[in-house]
C-alpha cells in the first residue's frame, strides 16, 4: 500500500510539472549565431522574414544604420563603433523582434 502510494505521488508530480513549465513559441523567427569574434552579431532570419528591415540603434534611440536583408543571415560588425548598448530591431509586417548588443 505504501509503494502504491509512492507511485501515486510521482505520478501527480510529474503531471503537475508538466502544466507548469511554460511553453516555448514555435514561431521563433530569427536565430542569433554564436560566434568567436566579440564585435560580430550575427544572426539568420526564417525565409518568410527575408526582406525584413533591420535597423540598429544606440542605446539613447540614435538610430545609426538601416537595411533591407537581402539574404537570410546577416552579419554587423561593431568594430567602428563606440563603445556601449546598441539594440538590433528586425521588422516585417507585424512582426518585429528585437536584440541587445553590448560592445564592451
Amino acid at each position: 500500500m505504501k509503494n502504491l502510494n509512492i507511485f501515486a505521488a510521482a505520478i501527480l508530480l510529474s503531471v503537475s510539472s508538466a502544466f507548469a513549465t511554460p511553453s516555448v513559441s514555435k514561431d521563433v523567427t530569427v536565430d542569433v549565431v554564436s560566434t568567436r569574434y566579440k564585435n560580430l552579431f550575427i544572426f539568420k532570419v526564417d525565409r518568410k522574414f527575408k526582406g525584413a528591415m533591420v535597423e540598429v540603434a544606440y542605446a539613447n534611440g540614435e538610430v545609426i544604420t538601416y537595411l533591407q536583408m537581402e539574404k537570410r543571415k546577416l552579419i554587423i560588425d561593431f568594430c567602428d563603433v563606440k563603445f556601449g548598448s546598441y539594440v538590433i530591431t528586425v521588422r516585417k509586417g507585424n512582426s518585429v523582434q528585437e536584440f541587445q548588443y553590448i560592445k564592451k
